[in-house]
């Protein structure tokens, strides 16, 4: 039997987005986020975090989450894609290097420390990114000194001068 109606709702909308599972901790429901749509360019929207499925999809290691969108002029098309400014909060301190100080061969990921004049290669993996910073995890600390420009031509225990850099 065909339907002769469809009810539809077009001014509450579920938006679910696929969070990377190391961004969805420390995000408390009820926060409120900022999206986009095409159709609407230079224009935001919000809507609070009303649900985290906490099911973690095991090929893309991304975790549901649900925001409930108001929209009550009905602008918003079902089924539109969105650009989301995702509010992410670490419960823990991390450290920001250059994005230039971030260096990679065949077998690793790592920062150029200096200490003491001679180079240490660190081993770090990346995180975010927020305008030329890179956020790092592994044996640094604040208050290290790492060169700005990683490469592995500057072999560890290299003897080096170093001077400080500051960004504007």
């Amino acid at each position: 039997m065909t339907p002769i109606v469809s009810v539809e709702t077009t001014t509450r909308h579920r938006l679910v987005v696929s969070v990377p599972e190391n961004d969805v901790e420390g995000v408390p429901g009820g926060t409120i986020v900022t999206f986009a749509v095409p159709s609407f360019p230079g224009r935001t929207f919000h809507a609070p975090i009303a649900r985290v499925s906490h099911d973690v999809n095991t090929k893309t290691r991304t975790m549901p989450v649900e925001l409930d969108v108001s929209d009550p002029r009905a602008e918003l098309v079902p089924g539109t894609f969105c650009e989301i400014d995702w509010p992410i909060r670490r419960n823990y301190p991390t450290l920001f290097v250059p994005n230039s100080a971030v260096a990679s061969d065949l077998q690793r990921t790592f920062v150029i420390r200096v200490r003491q004049n001679r180079t240490e290669w660190i081993d770090v993996t990346t995180g975010d990114r927020s305008g030329n910073l890179i956020e790092v995890f592994g044996d640094l600390h604040e208050g290290d000194e790492v060169a700005v420009r990683g490469t592995d031509q500057l072999r560890a225990g290299s003897e080096v001068s170093s001077q400080l850099v500051t960004s504007n």
